[in-house]
């Protein structure tokens, strides 16, 4: 993420291939079956498809369950897939349970991430898979954060630009450690201010980690960009948010 790199070598191939598959969908199916019968449901069907998020789908009835998961899991141990079954099977039945630390620390691993980032990158369709516009270069924002002592210097992630019509400034994949910003920011005349905290303000979501849910402690890291407010009102002026 340094000045004048760009992601375009990270996102020529994408690394999802059915063959490579180390769980089946019958293996799948096996480990969401032993714990669903836990919670009462006889008939349990899971598979993996490619979708662009890290992300599941799901139907159920009384006794019956179908799941969609996100092939960015069809690596993973049995005892990550049987976390997120715990916790997905807890969910539709009214309880309240956190992933364990087997599944965060599988997900969050950073050779998990940069090798289901290039999948991500070739499915989002909206998202340049470059971090150099044709006015701003999002590293400069970056180079810019590090200097205000706003981001740690091992912080790593994939900066893009997104072209979809969103009225959104930037998002960001906290998974896949992606930020991109919108395309509509790419133009002469966008104060440098607006395009830092636009970036920064995703990546407090990437600093304060996956399962953290601190709505207070993320608008305080937020707030300590000293033009915070400022950029808010220039985005809100001209029919942006964050």
């Amino acid at each position: 993420m340094r000045k004048g790199n760009t992601v375009g070598d990270e996102v020529l191939i994408a690394t999802y291939n059915s063959k490579n598959r180390t769980v089946t969908d019958g293996h799948l199916t096996e480990i969401f079956s032993a714990v669903g019968q836990r919670y009462g449901y006889e008939d349990v069907k899971a598979e993996f498809a490619p979708l662009k998020d890290f992300k599941v789908r799901w139907q159920r009835s009384y006794n019956w369950a179908i799941f969609t998961i996100s092939d960015y899991l069809d690596r993973a141990p049995d005892a990550v897939l049987e976390d997120l079954a715990a916790v997905l099977f807890a969910k539709i039945t009214g309880e309240n349970r956190e992933y364990g630390d087997v599944f965060i620390n599988y997900i969050t691993d950073r050779n998990l991430t940069r090798t289901n980032r290039k999948d991500f990158l070739k499915r989002s369709r909206n998202l340049s898979k470059e971090s150099i516009g044709e006015y701003h270069d999002l590293n400069d924002c970056v180079n810019r954060l590090r200097d205000m002592r706003l981001i740690p210097d091992d912080i790593e992630c994939v900066l893009t630009w997104d072209s979809s019509e969103s009225p959104k400034a930037a998002g960001c994949s906290l998974l896949q450690a992606v930020v991109w910003v919108n395309k509509a920011l790419d133009t002469k005349g966008v104060p440098e201010h607006v395009l830092d905290y636009s970036v920064y303000s995703e990546m407090c979501h990437l600093i304060q980690g996956f399962n953290n849910n601190d709505e207070i402690g993320y608008r305080r890291l937020c707030s300590m960009h000293p033009m915070a407010s400022d950029a808010i009102m220039w985005l809100n002026e001209h029919g942006m948010y964050l």
